[in-house]
């Protein structure tokens, strides 16, 4: 039985995967600030305000980080694949950093217009746009990567903009991008609460609101990133499932294995750790566990995707 997809996939998927982690985190994040600023509204209390605003931050630079890297992956793209830049491919591969710069400009303004339309209609339709931006680029962007996974992509070659998101999307009903859509819903969720929880350890200094605050922020992060990702393992679990039957209704004679059982060992691992910060009185002092469980979500998020790759491409074009 082979063990380990082929290299090739696996180089690509396993970056793929992380950067896709991080793309969802930045597409829950502006959700996970307004419900924050919902809280503290609600309660009438400061610590939610202060959360959301950090968060807000981190939306901001993550996608400022996620803006580079795309720009890069896609200039290097086209040096190796100069076709894909005259061909259909050239709409959507431009219109992930225009979404990703859409999404990072909305974090912004949600962040820099806080002292001055904070609490108001507009305060909370920038912050949602921001998050209506990540849910746009993450659909564009796992369309993009089935569309190019597939040895004859479904992309007309001479058609407008407009024709060509729509056949980027148009997958059939039976396609593995829509359960992965559906658990990207929740990984959202999830991976913004790890990503802030991680974030939350490097502002300790630079934002001093005190221990009680830190208290209080981490176990909120936490449980987001414990809710999200629990519910998103059933999921997974369904869309590995129809992954498996693609190749063969035995679940153990689908390679890669090893990549498989990481999909579905890893984040229950990561939800092992914050729930020990959740139930912990000192969670400042789980600085390895927060950070460790960060990294155990990312590398699950590409070995999952080194999975489906290795379905799509190799054996059931879908």
């Amino acid at each position: 039985m082979t063990l380990f997809p082929d290299a090739a996939v696996w180089s690509l998927a396993l970056p793929g995967g992380i950067l896709a982690c991080l793309l969802l985190a930045v597409t829950g994040i502006p959700f996970l600030c307004l419900a924050a600023q919902r809280l503290a509204v609600t309660q009438r209390t400061s610590f939610p305000d202060k959360l959301a605003r950090q968060g807000a931050l981190l939306a901001a630079l993550a996608a400022a980080l996620l803006v580079a890297v795309s720009a890069v992956v896609i200039f290097r793209m086209a040096q190796l694949q100069p076709d894909l830049m005259a061909g259909p491919f050239r709409v959507p591969l431009l219109s992930l950093p225009a979404l990703l710069v859409g999404t990072g400009a909305c974090a912004a303004l949600y962040l820099v217009g806080w002292k001055y339309i904070k609490g108001s209609a507009m305060h909370r339709f920038v912050g949602l746009a921001a998050g209506i931006g990540g849910i746009e680029a993450t659909v564009s962007g796992f369309a993009l990567a089935r569309a190019l996974l597939l040895p004859g992509h479904p992309l007309p070659t001479d058609a407008s903009p407009m024709d060509t998101m729509r056949a980027l999307v148009g997958a059939p009903a039976d396609s593995l991008l829509w359960p992965v859509l559906g658990q990207s819903a929740f990984v959202a969720a999830g991976a913004a609460g790890a990503l802030c929880l991680a974030w939350l350890l490097t502002r300790r200094e630079k934002d001093d609101f005190g221990r009680d605050y830190y208290n209080y922020a981490l176990g909120v992060c936490a449980r987001w990133a414990l809710g999200g990702t629990l519910c998103a393992v059933p999921v997974g679990v369904y869309v590995l499932y129809r992954a498996a039957t693609l190749t063969s209704p035995d679940l153990t004679m689908l390679p890669p294995l090893l990549p498989l059982a990481g999909t579905l060992v890893l984040p229950l691992a990561a939800c092992g750790l914050w729930g020990t910060v959740i139930r912990s009185a000192t969670p400042l002092r789980h600085k390895v566990g927060i950070v460790g469980a960060l990294v155990l979500l990312m590398v699950a998020c590409g070995c999952e995707a080194s999975t489906l790759a290795y379905v799509v491409r190799l054996h059931a074009p879908m």
